[in-house]
């Protein structure tokens, strides 16, 4: 059996999560041991995903300003346990001591995989000096501290390896997903819209991080400008993190709470967005969104940031605008005009046109598990 160690950041429910839950019921359990190091070993056993498989979690208990001797034991205790490959899920440089070890131990593979393409701080000055050591440690990091190196996009690639790295060695690993389950459905559609009490609305919807990266407060000012032109409009914002409070405070300030929700995160997304007419993600900035893979799978027009990367749109159905308040807020009340037509074509799309554009991408799951697990037993450069 191979032994793969994914090594986590601690916000679950996250896109690395994500990618990493959705490839798991494709991996033969035989052959193929998933376990996990992270600073939230708790939460993660709270997942639907751990519940279902119970696979092996270690909790990591020390950081380096601890002390780097007590980190080093640690890393060194957990990294002795006969991994096969360590797959490393990172948006930023912060060193690479971990990547060190790992290639002192002889751990046959050691993956460093980029998920991000930017910095979710508020603060400018924090962001300024995460900025100008991530630019450090990326023009430091070469091939001594990895065996493989890959990325969910292009950009992904370019933010967190430098030129010293050639571009044909970074493998591009798709954030793909099981597209049966967002597959669109208008019973569940008729169900969510009657049981929220928004049938007759034309539902803009969200889902992310409440975060400075996915800049949910620039939506909902747009939002609430394009409702004053149209209330048959109707937002759903669901996701997790530090700045739910904020968006929330934001709505009751503009006065729009009775035409918004709010959720924390959910585990039926797949029946939210069959409720949508329209998907919306004015990031500041993203590596490759799994969220807007799954509003396409679903049918749903997207109206997503230009500074997100052109390789998410695979399906034709996403439109990309420069975040600027007027053009979004634009964008939205064309939305109520032409979503009765996307409903419509939603309903049409018998003909399986989204799957095989899926298919076709290597954004399928079935597909990327594939060259995921060929990518594992694959002998390293």
């Amino acid at each position: 059996m191979m032994k793969i160690l994914h090594m986590t950041p601690p916000e679950i429910n996250n896109g690395v999560y994500r990618y990493i839950f959705n490839h798991m019921p494709y991996i033969d359990q035989s052959k193929y041991e998933f376990s996990f190091l992270t600073r939230s070993a708790d939460s993660l056993r709270e997942t639907r995903e751990y519940k279902n498989v119970r696979f092996p979690v270690y909790q990591l208990n020390h950081v380096q300003r601890d002390g780097r001797e007590a980190f080093v034991q640690e890393i060194r205790n957990i990294l002795g346990r006969g991994f096969d490959v360590l797959h490393l899920h990172t948006s930023a440089w912060r060193g690479f001591l971990i990547e060190e070890i790992a290639m002192e131990m002889k751990i046959p593979k050691v993956i460093v995989h980029s998920h991000s393409s930017g910095f979710d701080f508020v603060n400018p000055a924090e962001r300024e000096k995460l900025w100008r050591d991530h630019i450090n440690y990326r023009n430091q990091f070469s091939m001594e501290y990895a065996t493989d190196v890959c990325a969910c996009s292009r950009v992904a690639a370019d933010w967190l390896f430098s030129s010293a790295i050639p571009r044909d060695s970074v493998q591009i690993l798709p954030n793909a997903i099981d597209v049966s389950r967002f597959r669109f459905n208008r019973e569940a559609r008729e169900s969510v819209r009657g049981r929220l009490g928004i049938k007759d609305r034309i539902v803009i919807g969200h889902v992310g991080r409440y975060s400075y990266t996915k800049n949910q407060e620039f939506l909902v000012r747009c939002f609430a400008k394009a409702h004053k032109k149209d209330q048959r409009l109707y937002l759903i914002l669901t996701g997790q993190g530090e700045k739910i409070s904020e968006v929330k405070k934001l709505v009751n300030e503009l006065g729009i709470q009775e035409h918004v929700r709010c959720y924390d995160w959910r585990e039926d997304i797949p029946d939210l967005l069959q409720a949508m007419d329209v998907f919306c993600l004015p990031s500041v900035f993203e590596g490759l969104p799994i969220s807007v893979m799954e509003a396409q799978a679903a049918g749903l027009r997207c109206l997503v940031s230009d500074s997100v990367t052109d390789e998410t749109d695979i399906t034709g159905l996403v439109k990309f605008l420069p975040l600027e308040e007027k053009i979004w807020t634009e964008a939205l009340e064309e939305a109520g005009l032409e979503a009765d037509l996307t409903a419509k074509a939603r309903q049409r799309d018998g003909s399986g046109r989204i799957e095989r554009k899926f298919r076709q991408t290597g954004y399928n799951i079935e597909a990327a598990c594939e060259r995921l697990i060929r990518f594992y037993e694959s002998e390293s450069r």
